[in-house]
C-alpha cells in the first residue's frame, strides 16, 4: 500500500481527535448489557451513516457490519468489536455514574469503555478515513458483535458463518479490539464451564438418617478437583490451565429437608494442547474413583447449555465453552501488524489475555489468524473503576489504520 495513502489517513485522524473523543462518550452512555444491543447498535448504525459509511447494517443476531471493498481483489480483514457490556453491580461502588459518560484528567469513565466502546470508537473513525480516502485492495470490514461476554462466541459465529457469507467474504484475517493497553495479544486460554451433579435420597432435616445428602456426596469430589489443580500443565505464554469452583446449590433447598441433587459449578481454563474431550474426562476420573470408594455414590458431569437469545429474537442453544487459541509469533499476520504500528510510532509488546474473546470462534473454531489490539486496560475492565485513555483511543485509531492497510496487502509467499 502506498505510503502516500498512509500519510493522509493519520493527518485526517489527527485533525479528529475531539470527534474521536465525542465519539467514544457517546457511546459510554448507551446501556448495551448482553441481550439489550439494541439501542447500541442502532445508534452506531446512525454514527457510520453520519460519517458517510454507506450499506451499513444490522444482521439477523443484531451485530452492526460494515464493508469497503477495494478497487483490486486483496484479503479480506474484519475489525471486530463487541456491543455488550458486563451489568454494573451497585451503582455506590463507581466513583463515576457508569452511563455519564464521564471524562477527568484525559481519562473516559463508565462501563464497556475499555470493553469495548473505547475500541469500538477508534475502528469507527479509522474505518469512516479509510473510507474517505479511497480504500484501495481487498474487503475490510467492521464488525461490532453481541453476546461477546457470555461463553458460546454467538454474536461471531453468526457473523462468520452466515452475514459475511452472504456477502460473498472469506474473512483472512481477524483483529480484535479487546483491551490489550496498545499490545498486540497472540490469544488466551480456553474455557469450559462445567457442571457436575451428585444424587442423594431426600428426607425430612429432622431425620436425617433416613436420607442420602447430596451436598455430602459433592465433598470428596470438590476436594478432588481442587487437588486436580497440582497436575494441570502451563505454557510460556498463556501461564497456567486452572480450575475453580464457582457455584453450590442443591435441591430442595428449603431449609427442612435433606438434598437429594447437589450441583457444582466448575471454571476451567485450559491450553490449546489440552482437549475438551480430555478436560470433561478428568472430572468423570474423579466420579468414578470417588464411586468405587463409596459404593452409594451417583455423579456425573456435563458442559453447561443455556439458551440464548438476542435483542433481534434469534435463538440458540449455547453450549458454555470458549476454545483456546494462540497465534503464533512469526506468524506473518503478527511480523506485518508488528511493522505497521511501529510505523506509526507505537511499540507494540506481544502478550495474551487471562480472560476470553470471540477469538476462540475465529481463531480457536475456525483457524482464522487472529490478533487482538485495543486502547483499554484489562485490569479495569468489568470493574466500578473502568476506564479509557482517551490518548490511547486516538493512538488505536492510528493503529487500526495502520493494520487495516498492512493486512490487506496480497504478498504471495509470505
Amino acid at each position: 500500500m502506498s505510503d502516500d495513502l498512509g500519510t493522509r489517513v493519520v493527518r485526517r485522524l489527527e485533525g479528529r481527535r475531539e470527534r474521536l473523543a465525542a465519539l467514544a462518550s457517546d457511546l459510554a452512555t448507551i446501556p448495551s448489557p448482553t441481550g439489550a444491543e439494541q439501542a447500541l447498535a442502532e445508534a452506531l448504525l446512525i454514527r457510520l451513516a453520519e460519517r458517510r459509511i454507506a450499506g451499513a447494517t444490522i444482521d439477523a443476531a443484531g451485530n452492526v457490519v460494515a464493508c469497503l471493498r477495494g478497487e483490486r481483489p486483496g484479503p479480506a480483514l474484519v475489525l471486530a468489536t463487541h456491543l455488550d457490556t458486563a451489568v454494573p453491580g451497585p451503582l455506590e461502588a463507581w466513583s463515576f455514574p457508569p452511563f455519564a459518560g464521564t471524562v477527568r484528567e484525559g481519562w473516559l469513565h463508565g462501563l464497556g469503555v475499555a470493553s469495548c466502546k473505547g475500541a469500538m470508537a477508534a475502528q469507527v473513525e479509522a474505518f469512516a478515513a479509510l473510507a474517505e480516502e479511497g480504500w484501495p485492495a481487498g474487503d475490510l470490514v467492521f464488525a461490532a458483535v453481541v453476546h461477546s461476554e457470555r461463553a458460546g462466541c454467538l454474536g461471531s459465529q453468526h457473523l462468520l458463518d452466515h452475514t459475511l457469507p452472504a456477502m460473498g467474504i472469506r474473512p483472512t484475517v481477524v483483529v480484535l479490539g479487546d483491551p490489550t493497553s496498545l499490545a498486540v495479544h497472540l490469544g488466551h486460554r480456553g474455557r469450559a464451564e462445567l457442571e457436575i451433579e451428585t444424587y442423594g435420597r431426600t428426607a425430612h432435616a429432622s431425620v436425617p438418617w433416613l436420607g442420602q445428602n447430596a451436598a455430602h456426596k459433592m465433598m470428596p469430589v470438590i476436594e478432588a478437583v481442587e487437588e486436580l489443580q497440582r497436575a494441570l500443565p502451563s505454557h510460556p505464554l498463556l501461564e497456567r490451565s486452572t480450575v475453580a469452583l464457582t457455584g453450590l446449590a442443591t435441591r430442595p433447598a428449603d431449609g427442612s429437608r435433606i438434598p437429594d441433587r447437589c450441583v457444582a459449578t466448575i471454571d476451567r481454563r485450559y491450553l490449546p494442547g489440552e482437549s475438551l474431550d480430555a478436560v470433561v474426562g478428568q472430572v468423570r476420573t474423579i466420579l468414578s474413583q470417588v464411586a468405587q470408594r463409596d459404593p452409594s455414590f451417583l455423579g456425573d458431569v456435563r458442559i453447561r447449555e443455556e439458551v440464548e437469545t438476542t435483542w433481534t429474537g434469534l435463538v440458540r442453544q449455547v453450549p458454555k465453552v470458549m476454545a483456546p487459541w494462540l497465534t503464533r509469533e512469526d506468524h506473518p499476520v503478527v511480523r506485518r501488524a508488528l511493522a505497521a504500528l511501529r510505523g506509526v510510532g507505537q511499540g507494540p509488546r506481544l502478550d495474551k489475555w487471562a480472560f476470553g474473546t470471540d477469538g476462540s470462534y475465529a481463531a480457536g473454531a475456525l483457524g482464522l489468524p487472529t490478533i487482538g489490539y485495543g486502547p483499554g486496560e484489562e485490569t479495569t475492565s468489568h470493574t466500578p473503576g473502568e476506564r479509557v485513555s482517551l490518548e490511547a483511543v486516538a493512538k488505536a485509531a492510528h493503529g487500526y489504520a495502520a493494520l487495516a492497510l498492512a493486512l490487506c496487502e496480497d504478498r504471495d509467499g509470505d
